[in-house]
């Protein structure tokens, strides 16, 4: 009985969030440790048509973290299965009213104490555009990911006292690791971040390529370096790129693809600067491009504008790792 009633509550705050519906499949109890178990957690946005879930996740466990009631804190635990999260490109209405509530903070209410620790195993997170031609579908694949200390047990006297650690594999077959310290107390939490992307095959980029930077890449591939920072609402940073043993185009493949001889002799034009432009010795290409903004402007979303310049700051680092500016 009861974890039907506790089922019955999270459907119904799932379903209450505004902008999104959501449910879950069923829930396990575990009195004696101190923990329950949400198995099947979908959550899906009300103007979203796509057979794509914002959000899914397989099993969560949620307990007490018994170590820290020895430090004399009542904290939580959290482990996550194969969650996957779906970003999906869409037209902003200049005309929608930013919602005062987020899903994260929902989530959130579905532990009944502190989280102090987060383990995130085999996730998955996608960003899609289907609003271009071809289809976009960015991914990141086999995340694990450890968040420790969120809640300060430790009482750490630093600024940013807890610590994330993020591995995975992206498309393209890219190696991901970054770091980063955190103070997730505050409302807007401050962090600073280093990532590391390597190895990616660009061809595999083909299609977000053709969509954003309208050309062909048949070889190369990308590794790309970041640093970013939060403080107080305000981030800056910059995304590195270099790209290595890059060719544009094949003639005789490209001429007969649609576009012809127009497209093709636009991607020579790129090809001939980035050759021009190569480090002869390394055979790669690199530039820097700077990340800055704001997410707190109550007259928009601010984790959107986040994620909205961060996609834009990769969308020039690519053009301008291949075309380098082009002078």
């Amino acid at each position: 009985m009861l974890p039907g009633l506790v089922k019955s509550y999270v459907n119904k705050k799932l379903n209450n969030l505004p902008g999104y519906t959501g449910h879950v499949d069923d829930i396990d109890i575990h009195l004696i440790r101190g923990a329950y178990s949400i198995h099947g957690l979908e959550l899906r946005k009300t103007t979203d048509k796509s057979k794509h879930p914002f959000l899914q996740i397989a099993d969560i466990d949620l307990s007490v973290q018994w170590k820290a009631i020895f430090k004399g804190r009542l904290v939580g635990e959290v482990e996550m299965d194969h969650p996957v999260i779906n970003i999906q490109a869409t037209v902003p209405d200049p005309g929608a009213e930013p919602s005062k509530e987020h899903w994260t903070q929902t989530l959130k209410d579905l532990m009944p104490m502190t989280i102090n620790r987060l383990q995130v195993n085999n996730g998955r997170f996608a960003y899609l555009d289907f609003s271009r031609k071809p289809d976009v579908d960015l991914h990141i694949d086999n995340m694990q990911l450890t968040a420790l200390n969120l809640a300060n047990v430790e009482k750490s006297g630093e600024r940013l006292p807890s610590t994330v650690r993020l591995t995975g594999t992206s498309i393209g077959g890219g190696s991901l690791r970054s770091d980063m310290r955190v103070n997730a107390l505050k409302e807007i939490p401050d962090f600073n971040m280093n990532m590391q992307l390597t190895g990616v095959n660009l061809t595999s980029l083909n299609n977000f390529i053709k969509a954003y930077g309208k050309f062909d890449v048949e070889r190369g591939s990308l590794t790309m370096y970041s640093e970013l920072k939060l403080m107080n609402g305000h981030f800056d940073g910059y995304i590195k790129p270099f790209i290595k043993n890059i060719k544009v185009l094949n003639w005789k493949k490209d001429v007969k693809k649609k576009g012809g001889i127009l497209q093709a002799a636009k991607e020579a034009v790129i090809g001939l600067f980035t050759k021009a432009v190569e480090n002869h010795k390394t055979k790669k290409i690199a530039t820097k491009i700077p990340i800055s903004g704001n997410v707190q402007d109550v007259k928009t979303n601010g984790w959107k504008t986040f994620l909205g310049v961060l996609k834009n700051a990769f969308i020039k680092a690519l053009n301008q790792g291949i075309e380098n500016s082009l002078g």
